[in-house]
This record gives structure tokens, C-alpha cells and sequence, in this order.
């Protein structure tokens, strides 16, 4: 359901303790209203728990502040990665249609198809003939050396990924 990471699980820890001390105070709520018990709770019994209560409620307020400051730092990271990411993959696509010396509508064709659109999408978008996609779709590979889109494709998850090895389970970095 979820990872867990020393993160996740003193969340769980917080959200724990917040249940039962929610409970402790119901009880005492419930025991005042219904008067169950026929002798009450000692003062100095009851203050102890509500004191220790409130100061757990506290602490948690103060952990679940420090959680979450944490996982916004984390989304902040890996949003930056996303973005460093996505340069990264532009100049890569930039230097390969450059490479492949594609024209200004060549590069918009591949583009596309790289997103995975149809000739027909594509025509519609761009607004230009099915026929005269088609005809730009084929430079395109051609140039490139593949066979289609999915080669083209294919091309550039090879170009990403690398030397990236998988071997039993073990990423080539850990063998």
C-alpha cells in the first residue's frame, strides 16, 4: 500500500498516537456525560492524562509540521529533477535532429510522432495534408535509420537509458 520509509512509518507512529489520545478523551467525555462510574477519577489522575495528552498532541502537531515540511521539500526536488530532466531530453532530441539534419517541419513531424500522435493527428495540429505527413514521417526515419515510429522512438529511450544494465534483480552499478 505504501513504501515504508522512516518517513511513512513515523507518520504512522503520529497518526497512531493522535487515535488514541482522540479515544483517551472520548472515554473521559463519555465517562462525564453517562456518569458510568459511580466513584469519578482522582483529580490528580485525570489532570496527569489530559496533561500528558495535550503534550503528546503537541509533539505530534510539531512532527506532523516537520513531515510535511519534509515531503514538500522532497516534491520541490524531484519537480526540479523533472524539470533538469526534460532539458536534458530537449537538447538530446536537438542534437540528434541536428545530427540527422531534419528541416524546421521535419523536426515538428518527429516531435509529434515521438509523442506518440497519428499521421492523421498530426496533419490535424499541424494543418497540413495526411499525404504530406506521411511523406515527412518517412524522411524522418529515414534519417534517422529506423524503421518507424517505433524505432524512432526506441532510439531515443536507448539514447536516455544508456549502458543501464539489469542482471538478476541488480542494476549494473550494484554488481
Amino acid at each position: 500500500m505504501f513504501r515504508k520509509t522512516p518517513v511513512s512509518i513515523g507518520l504512522l507512529i503520529v497518526v497512531a498516537v493522535q487515535l488514541l489520545l482522540a479515544a483517551l478523551f472520548l472515554g473521559f467525555v463519555i465517562v462525564d456525560v453517562t456518569t458510568i462510574r459511580s466513584r469519578p477519577v482522582g483529580y490528580n489522575t485525570r489532570e496527569l492524562f489530559e496533561i500528558f495528552a495535550i503534550l503528546a498532541l503537541v509533539l505530534s502537531i510539531a512532527i506532523n509540521v516537520a513531515l510535511i515540511r519534509n515531503m514538500l521539500r522532497r516534491a520541490d526536488a524531484a519537480e526540479k529533477g523533472l524539470m533538469v530532466a526534460r532539458g536534458a531530453f530537449q537538447a538530446l532530441v536537438e542534437t540528434e535532429f541536428d545530427r540527422w539534419g531534419l528541416s524546421r517541419t521535419e523536426r515538428e513531424v518527429a516531435l509529434f510522432a515521438i509523442k506518440g500522435l497519428s499521421n492523421a493527428e498530426i496533419a490535424e495540429i499541424s494543418q497540413k495534408s495526411e499525404g504530406t505527413v506521411k511523406s515527412q514521417s518517412a524522411a524522418v526515419f529515414r534519417k534517422a535509420g529506423v524503421q518507424g515510429r517505433i524505432g524512432l522512438v526506441t532510439h531515443f529511450m536507448d539514447e536516455i537509458i544508456g549502458d543501464v544494465l539489469v542482471t538478476e534483480g541488480k542494476p549494473a552499478s550494484e554488481r
